[in-house]
């Protein structure tokens, strides 16, 4: 696959060199929306303490070198906590979002966990729609979730550093736009068509390479020549 996406795109053959423990995982449905409702609007270290207390829930699996493991929380459990003891945890605002979708959940005749595993047979667009039905779920996160537990392996979930990728390597005409709903759906088609169905994959391993963290483990004259990239992209633009 990564062969492929090389063909595709230089980029990605230098990037891939650098990045070969990238994965895209196939999360338990339940587990990965309860993750990305935290991730709203969010930093990674708060993130973290987040989906650690909600982990902490589960039946405790054991102790390793000092990190205790547990497995993360039933429906079940989840419905016995409250948006107070989200709120005192932390989570703020999207307190409510986690136990209001926890509710819906648990309101799906045939079982909140057996609803989201039947999306897995949907197709892409049915499945974003579907989850947008829950609180506190848009089009990024619910893409997200399709990408990461659902097998929609060309689910592009569009945020700042998606936008500017696309926008530098594959949409610049986008350059300067506001991103809108219609805009990320052009983004995710320029994906597509470039990567093919494996899309969400390729974009996965460019978004890790956006990270500050990641690019500064990167050699300089792969920063430099995406810095390079931008600068004539701007000047295109100009000239335009």
């Amino acid at each position: 696959m990564w062969h492929e996406f090389a063909a595709a795109d230089s980029r990605i053959a230098e990037l891939a060199q650098h990045f070969k423990g990238a994965r895209v995982l196939r999360q338990d449905p339940l587990e990965c929306l309860i993750q990305f409702l935290c991730s709203s609007n969010n930093n990674i270290s708060r993130i973290t303490k987040m989906v650690d207390f909600v982990s902490s829930l589960g039946d405790y699996l054991g102790n390793v070198e000092g990190f205790e493991f547990h497995a993360f929380p039933s429906l079940e459990r989840l419905a016995l906590v409250t948006e107070q003891q989200l709120r005192e945890a932390g989570f703020g605002y999207r307190a409510k979002y986690v136990t209001g979708t926890v509710n819906a959940l648990q309101l799906k005749p045939e079982g909140g966990v057996k609803w989201l595993e039947s999306l897995r047979k949907l197709q892409l667009q049915m499945v974003i729609d579907s989850l947008c039905t829950l609180p506190g779920i848009g089009l990024k996160v619910a893409s997200c979730i399709a990408l990461f537990s659902l097998d929609q392996h060309h689910a592009i979930p569009v945020d700042t550093h998606v936008w500017r990728i696309a926008t530098t390597h594959l949409v610049p005409e986008l350059a300067g736009a506001s991103l809108t709903p219609k805009l990320c759906g052009r983004v995710a088609d320029a994906f597509v068509s470039k990567y093919g169905k494996y899309a969400g994959w390729a974009q996965t391993l460019l978004f890790i390479a956006e990270l500050p963290s990641q690019k500064a483990l990167l050699p300089s004259v792969t920063v430099n020549e995406k810095k390079s990239s931008k600068k004539r992209g701007s000047k295109a633009q100009r000239g335009n």
